[in-house]
Order: structure tokens, then C-alpha cells, then sequence
């Protein structure tokens, strides 16, 4: 086993991609977790919360604190779900419409700036681990 400090490194990078999508998310209080929730239902229109919560990751309490902050700002819509009064579904606005556009951008050059200096073959390898990371550990 290499020396490398895998687990340390990849938690240090992630705090720094989110501070990094955090700091270019100006004064729209998006941020890099709305964002993902955005992008979610720009693919998942009317999704359900507890979908999006799984998708996402995130625990129940941590979703519904964002989804509450993404309604305030005007991004989300919430409504009941016609076959179960309990459950909530999730729509975006036009803002929230335009936000996954500005949001785009902001990971397109996100993703040139980790990947400058890295050949396709060394950032396929790369995707493939973080994506068994994934399957391994959820």
C-alpha cells in the first residue's frame, strides 16, 4: 500500500470544490449543496424529497433545511404529492431554471480547472475510483 493519504486528501479537496463553487455563487445564497439539488430537478422535475435526499446523500434533517432555504430563495416550489399527503414534491422556478444555467458554467470551469494538466487516461482512472468509492460505501 502506498503512502498516500487517500481518505485525508479526498475530504480536503471536496471542502475545497465546495468553497471553491461556494465563493462564485455571489450574492444568490445557492451554494455548491443547492446546487446540486437544482441540478437534480432540472433532471427530476416534481421529484420527490425523499428521492432527492437519496440521490443526494444527504440525511433527511439536512435536506429539508436546504430545500427550505432554496424555497425562501426563490428557486423551488414545494407541494403536496397528490397520492400521499405526507410526502412533498419539489419544482423549480424560473429562477431555479436559471440558476442550473449559471450553476453549469460555474462546474464546467470548475471541472477544467481539476482537470488542466491531466490526460483523458489518468482522469478516466480517476472517475472510476471515486465512482467505486461510491458503489462500495452506499
Amino acid at each position: 500500500m502506498s503512502g498516500h493519504r487517500l481518505v485525508f486528501q479526498m475530504m480536503i479537496a471536496e471542502r475545497s470544490v465546495r468553497r471553491w463553487i461556494d465563493a462564485r455563487s455571489g450574492d444568490s445564497g445557492l451554494g455548491a449543496a443547492g446546487a446540486g439539488v437544482l441540478f437534480h430537478l432540472a433532471a427530476y422535475d416534481n421529484a420527490l424529497v425523499g428521492d432527492v435526499s437519496a440521490a443526494l446523500c444527504a440525511s433527511p434533517s439536512g435536506i429539508s433545511g436546504l430545500v427550505s432555504r432554496l424555497e425562501k430563495g426563490g428557486f423551488l416550489i414545494k407541494t403536496p404529492d397528490q397520492a400521499d399527503a405526507r410526502a412533498v414534491r419539489l419544482s423549480l422556478t424560473p429562477a431555479g431554471r436559471e440558476a442550473v444555467a449559471v450553476a453549469r458554467d460555474v462546474v464546467k470551469e470548475l471541472n477544467t480547472e481539476i482537470s488542466d494538466g491531466f490526460s483523458d487516461e489518468e482522469l478516466d482512472v480517476v472517475a472510476r475510483w471515486l465512482g467505486r468509492i461510491t458503489q462500495r460505501l452506499t
